[in-house]
């Protein structure tokens, strides 16, 4: 009939859920984490339940969880079993509370829960009730819409087909989780990361996406969902290898059991509605992914972990206090403000424990923590290096959002902070860093959280105060906020504006904060600082700087190429050179980004190419590894200009790629506007044998001359893109400076010792979000470590401090320290990936450990005045455990009824595992096949399975360290998964391990007393030289005439200007007799002009004769160094070698002959056949004759 055909037709659009029947499905979800291959450890959850579904009104439906049941897995997948956990009594209570859905036409509403129902309990319904969310069309089977679900509004594709023969339709829907208008995700740790397109788009590093198969069946009203599986997979990889990527995986089984005319019960409760289908977040991010805790008493738990970190010996930080420390920020999130205080009243006045608690605080990240810093300082329990300290860390920690903010504005803006010069700078810059962060993860970034710092701008201006004016300018800089491009622009010399009278520093810091904008709006940036640059009526460092701001809007190819066009007429050498300069090293870069430089710098002049260091210079250093994902660069600009002596500024840059993604880790600029016009009315500028250094040290010698309102100059740090801390240098500066050094140094006068530990959470990174089930899911990378040591330093002084000190003073002070320190080191790191809520976690666990412990004696002697170094280091109490690396792979699970019995199975089996064949698995096993009940693998009975296992390694390597008389010897295991697959991933999977000892050696000489590093500056560096090569023992006078020559050399006028600096290690040896003992210095190796070592005191001196060019002019030597062939017949290892010297030796050119000779001992090299001696090692020492005086034949003459 018509209206059989009417209800088919709806049928196709509505699932039924309608009319005075409960029906009653049975569900089951399944999440996994691992790599995909069979034979390794996963780490998991299952959750079965039966569901019932009844209607209460037309568009309102109870849905009711009956009999849940939770299970864990880590083990060997799929030979393992699941097993039950008592964690089902803990949350049955909550998970069996019937709530209300909206549901209308397929499509799924608000839901409505009472109260006590938990934000966790409510998301795992939200991914049943994803399930039945359908957008159905009438008049298309194959279609494509953006449909909401439990991970955010994503692209989703459906097929819909009928079987009249089963007389049921399949509907296929799938989502792509990378293409979303609305993702439902939560970074943390993220905030300074950027995005490398061009990085990914040969392989993204995370995807995932989503398909859903459906069985609908007619019923008398309508159609009714009989079954539907989804499954679910997030991949990421931080390698090049595709195909390897480790996963998260869920499954979902909804299978139609039967109709029951039993009502479902609502609790007797307010029912509140409490969202949509999307996702809601609640406590996740408080809990650690790495180790899940029973938060009962968080103030109790504090003091525990405060009473296992701070009465802990800290000579040598032991392997587990990273871990500790991480779990006390864990426990101080869950904690309150009263908690904290009350915390902090407790433990303020001991020493160990208020520096644990001051060092966890920042990390905390939560408003009150924030409170906690706000309230301690302006009660005046914090000291200045302490607050200065807990604020740089708080602001790049603390979670950013407008509560916070406000928080902070009321912290910075106050008058106690205000007062404080350094206090004031460093607030300042950390509310701009708060802005930036807060809108990076924010849809909407109001202008109005800026328009303190807009109206700042207005009133330096007018007022012509330059300090000001810099600093409200780094703000904005930081903040990096587009609206604040009109307030910057200000200060700049760009169209519609008046040549504007503001120092250069003002100006280069206008072009410098548009950095941070440029990466938001890089077209707007784009146009300001094209203006300058192009203007050539600038100052050029103005034009030079805004080139490098240009690079940071990342340039089109049309446009470099156009700017390189015009260089060519440049009339400015030190911007020529500058640009030209870092178009090459562009060319040389390995990131996409150089493409456009390599087609610009054929169109500059290589002429450019020879304009030496006094012209400003970009030096590029950087690679990229494609397979591995993962790239560094180190950017340097040097500005120049005519009449400086030292570069006029500064910047370097080291930035850092992995993953696609790419950050600016470090950024460090100096400025020398002062001190160039000090250097330059100087009376020791013409002094060229002076080194730039001593010339500098001489000006501040006399600094009480120096003006006091002008600085000398100036210096910045960014870290990870903002800018942290920034100095003037200043009369008023080195004064200080001046005085706490000698501070220092009286205090080392009556010897001083200590112990010092920092911790420090170095990385928090994660990406959280939901899994189709409604289950959290989290990427994750924490990295936490602790540094600690005893120090004792005691100082001589000659001649002693006074009361009054000086620069003038301390330069003539000779400084004699001698400091003993053991530091150690351990740093823990934690790669996970897997589920993590508040009551369960499974995940697959990477874990990195380094602990380091060196101890160390050290003298080191400072001559200020004769610009001599020199820094002794003793030998150590061994044996010592150097180094201890470990990492390892794991799949754990384990939930808070049962905190202490987490299930950890190893990524790769110890025991023998089956090698399959990946190919043919995926090609007989739909993803249908796959349950939890029945998992069987289509093989052949024929086929017998290979069986393959891992193959430990287990070396020890020793050397001997020539001279030291130590050995270092170094334990390396490994266990990986190689025997499965030969590449990247698998070599990194498994166990692996590295121990360094260093032990005492045997040696057949005396035993070493020392090392010693001497380095002489100045005009004593040659007269240095001379005197070292004067113990050389010289028996010939054939040698000694040599050395005379090489006295002329470096007592000439010419050779005196380039001998301003020498180096010179030395060995100290204990040598004893029957009777006595006494330390002597015995010269072991010299350095020769090219870098080498030589033994042989002649072969040093022969080493500074210039070599001729031609046997023809009379004013040369006449002679060169070469590679001799040793003339007797040697056998070694058997064969008949030639042998060569690796040692030059001075020989006549061709066409002359020697007239005197002297024997030297050099080094040779054997061979059987013609190698090349460069880089061999030496096999024998013989004498040979060495050419001194050189007679030409008539023929060359």
């Amino acid at each position: 009939t018509m209206r059989t055909v009417m209800a088919l037709t709806i049928a196709l659009v509505v699932p039924d859920l309608a009319g005075t029947q409960t029906y009653v499905y049975k569900y089951e979800a399944l999440l996994f984490s691992g790599l995909h291959q069979e034979g390794l450890a996963k780490a998991g959850i299952k959750i079965n339940s039966k569901v019932s579904i009844r209607a209460v009104s037309e568009n309102t439906f109870l849905l009711k969880l009956s009999n849940p049941q939770l299970f864990e897995y880590s083990g060997i997948w799929p030979t393992d079993a699941f097993v039950a956990t008592k964690l089902t009594s803990e949350v049955a209570a909550q998970l069996q509370i019937p709530i209300k859905f909206e549901y209308t036409n397929g499509v799924v509403g608000k839901v409505f829960a009472p109260s006590v129902v938990p934000t966790t309990v409510i998301n795992l319904h939200r991914g049943i009730l994803n399930i039945f969310h359908l957008n159905l069309k009438k008049t298309q089977n194959i279609y494509q819409v953006q449909e909401d679900g439990v991970q955010g509004i994503c692209e989703t594709q459906y097929l819909i087909s009928e079987d009249e023969g089963s007389n049921h339709t399949t509907i296929t829907k799938s989502r792509d989780l990378t293409l979303c208008n609305e993702r439902i995700i939560k970074d943390v740790g993220l905030t300074y990361i950027e995005k490398c397109t061009e990085c990914q788009k040969r392989v993204k590093s995370l995807s995932g996406a989503a398909i859903y198969s459906y069985i609908m069946k007619p019923t008398p009203t309508g159609v009714m969902i009989t079954e539907a599986t989804v499954q679910e997979i997030h991949q990421f990889t931080n390698l090049y290898e595709i195909h390897d990527a480790t996963q998260m995986e869920t499954r979902q089984t909804l299978t139609f059991l039967e109709m029951m005319a039993s009502p479902i019960i609502p609790i007797s409760a307010e029912y509140l509605a409490r969202g949509a289908l999307q996702y809601e977040f609640s406590t996740e991010t408080l809990w650690s992914p790495i180790q899940l805790m029973r938060i009962s008493n968080p103030q109790a738990q504090v003091v525990d972990a405060l009473n296992h970190l701070a009465t802990k010996k800290l000579e040598e930080v032991h392997e587990d206090v990273p871990l500790k420390f991480i779990q006390l920020i864990q426990l101080m999130r869950f904690a309150s403000l009263d908690a904290i205080e009350g915390i902090w009243s407790q433990f303020k006045t001991r020493p160990n424990f208020r520096k644990w608690i001051l060092d966890a605080v920042p990390a905390v990240g939560t408003l009150a923590a924030l409170k906690f810093v706000k309230k301690s300082f302006l009660a005046g329990e914090l000291s200045i290096p302490e607050f200065t300290q807990v604020l740089l860390a708080t602001v790049h920690m603390v979670t950013a959002n407008l509560d916070t903010i406000k928080m902070y504005s009321g912290l910075a803006l106050s008058h106690k902070v205000q007062e404080t010069p350094v206090l004031r700078k460093v607030a300042m810059l950390g509310y701009g860093t708060m802005i930036a962060r807060y809108c990076s993860g924010s849809l909407e970034c109001p202008v109005e959280l800026l328009k303190p710092f807009h109206e700042i701008v207005i009133k330096a201006t007018a007022k012509a105060n330059t300090s000001e004016m810099i600093l409200i300018l780094k703000v904005l800089g930081n903040a990096g906020h587009p609206a604040s491009i009109k307030y910057i622009t200000k200060f700049l010399p760009v169209f519609g504006n008046q040549i504007p009278l503001f120092p250069m520093r003002v100006q280069m810091g206008a072009i410098l904060a548009l950095k941070a904008v440029a990466k938001k709006e890089p077209k707007l940036v784009q146009n300001v600082v094209l203006q300058i640059f192009v203007n050539k009526d600038l100052h050029p460092e103005l034009r030079m700087v805004s080139w490098i701001v240009l690079f940071e809007t990342k340039p089109s190819m049309g446009l470099v190429i156009t700017l390189a066009r015009a260089l060519q007429k440049e009339p400015n050498l030190q911007v020529a050179s500058l640009v030209y300069s870092h178009m090459k090293a562009l060319t040389k870069s390995t990131h996409p980004d150089a493409a456009a430089s390599r087609v610009a710098i054929k169109i500059l002049s290589p002429n450019l190419d020879k304009l030496s260091f006094p012209y400003s210079k970009a030096f590029l250093l950087d690679g990229y590894e494609v397979p591995l994902m993962v790239g560094a660069a180190s950017s340097a600009f040097i500005i120049n200009d005519a009449a400086t002596i030292l570069p006029r500024a500064v910047v370097a840059k080291a930035r850092a790629y992995l993953a696609g993604a790419a950050a600016d880790v470090l950024e460090v600029g100096v400025r020398t506007d002062g001190i160039q016009e000090a250097l330059l009315k100087s009376p020791f500028l013409h002094e060229d044998r002076l080194p730039r250094i001593i010339q500098v040290l001489k000006v501040l010698k006399t600094f009480k001359a120096l003006p006091k309102k002008q600085p000398l100059g100036s210096i910045y740090v960014k870290v990870l893109g903002q800018e942290i801390a920034f100095a003037n240098v200043d009369k008023a500066v080195l004064e200080q400076a001046t005085q706490l050094a000698g501070e220092a140094l009286k205090a080392m006068q009556n010897g001083t010792a200590f112990q010092y530990a920092k911790p420090l959470l170095v990385a928090e990174v994660r990406r959280i979000f939901p899994s189709v089930a409604g289950v959290s899911m989290e990427f994750s990378l924490y990295a936490a470590a602790v540094a600690a040591g005893n120090l004792k330093v005691q100082a001589i002084i000659t001649p002693p401090l006074t009361e009054t000190i000086s620069v003038s003073h301390l330069m003539k002070t000779d400084v004699k320290l001698t400091t003993e320190v053991s530091p150690s080191i351990t740093l823990q790191t934690f790669a996970v990936m897997g589920m993590n809520t508040g009551f369960i976690q499974a995940a697959s666990i990477a874990k990195g450990k380094i602990h380091t412990f060196l101890p160390l004696k050290v003298e080191a002697k400072f001559d200020i005045t004769k610009a001599n170094f020199k820094i002794k280091g003793f030998p150590i109490v061994l044996p010592v455990h150097a180094l201890t690396a470990r990492f390892e792979t794991l799949a754990a699970t384990g939930n808070i009824k049962a905190v202490n019995a987490e299930r950890i199975t190893p990524i790769v089996p110890e025991t023998a595992v089956l090698k399959h064949s990946q190919e043919a698995y995926t090609s007989m096993i739909s993803p249908g096949d796959l349950s939890s009940e029945t998992i069987k693998t289509v093989m052949s009975p024929d086929e017998e399975p290979e069986l393959r296992t891992s193959v430990p390694v287990h070396k020890t390597l020793c050397s001997v360290v020539p001279h030291i008389g130590v050995n270092v010897c170094m334990e390396v295991m490994s266990c990986d998964a190689t025997f499965i697959k030969n590449t990247t991933i698998y070599n990194m999977i498994g166990q692996h391990g590295v121990h360094i000892n260093i032990v005492r050696g045997k040696s057949d000489g005396p035993a070493v007393e020392g090392l010693e590093l001497e380095v002489q500056l100045g005009p004593r560096a040659a007269k240095k030289l001379l005197k070292e090569i004067s113990f050389a023992d010289v028996k010939t006078p054939k040698v000694k005439s040599v050395l005379q020559k090489l006295r002329k050399i470096l007592e000439g006028d010419q050779r005196n200007k380039n001998s301003s600096f020498f180096s010179h290690n030395k060995l100290f040896y204990s040598q004893s007799t029957s009777s006595h003992s006494f330390s002597s210095k015995i010269r072991q190796e010299y350095t020769t002009p090219s870098g080498d070592l030589t033994k042989s005191s002649v072969s040093f001196a022969h080493s500074w004769v210039l070599p001729a060019d031609s046997c023809r002019d009379a004013s040369q030597c006449r002679m060169k160094l070469e590679s001799v062939k040793l003339e007797k017949q040697v056998i070694l290892n058997g064969q008949e070698s030639k042998c060569y010297s690796i040692e030059p030796v001075l020989r006549c050119l061709p066409g002359c002959v020697p007239m005197r000779t002297t024997p030297v001992t050099v080094g040779y090299h054997c061979m059987s056949t013609g190698n090349p001696v460069i880089l061999k090692c030496i096999d024998l020492r013989e004498t040979t004759d060495a050419h001194v005086a050189c007679r030409c034949i008539e023929q060359c003459a």
